[in-house]
């Protein structure tokens, strides 16, 4: 667990110099709208690539959610470490909604490090049911 915070922090700190993003200080209600991917930018955001991070979003956006109502429900929106996670994960999807959104909106990332930017989310992606479990048991100090 703890690999995965410090990757989400790594991720979160580039994405948000990348994407020029600023983080949200407390839980958000819902996740970000996802954003359609677009067939004609004009960056270096392959059309794949962009597709790839749509559908990353896609899948994450109702987990998210799942697991920030949980956290709620069960008391974990007390516990500073599962607000840093929660807020970690919304601004990784809101730097994803940005990059996609703006024409530049990864910046000077290569069309290679894009590559390792949606393996990342990928990463993210897959580790989200094991927060939703967390957070569905009940929070004990």
């Amino acid at each position: 667990m703890k690999k995965l915070l410090v990757l989400m922090m790594a991720l979160a700190m580039t994405l948000s110099l990348a994407a020029c993003g600023g983080g949200k200080t407390e839980t958000p209600a819902s996740a970000p709208a996802p954003t359609p991917a677009t067939a004609e930018r004009k960056d270096n955001v392959t059309p794949e690539q962009a597709a790839a991070i749509a559908d990353i979003m896609g899948k994450m956006g109702p987990l998210y959610n799942e697991a920030a109502e949980a956290a709620s429900k069960n008391g974990w929106d007390k516990e500073e470490t599962a607000v840093q996670e929660l807020n970690m994960v919304y601004a990784i999807m809101d730097s994803a909604r940005v990059g996609l959104e703006e024409i530049d909106g990864y910046g000077d990332t290569s069309t290679e490090e894009i590559d390792t930017v949606v393996a990342q989310y990928q990463v993210v992606l897959d580790e989200m049911p094991n927060l939703v479990a967390k957070y569905s048991e009940p929070y004990s100090k």
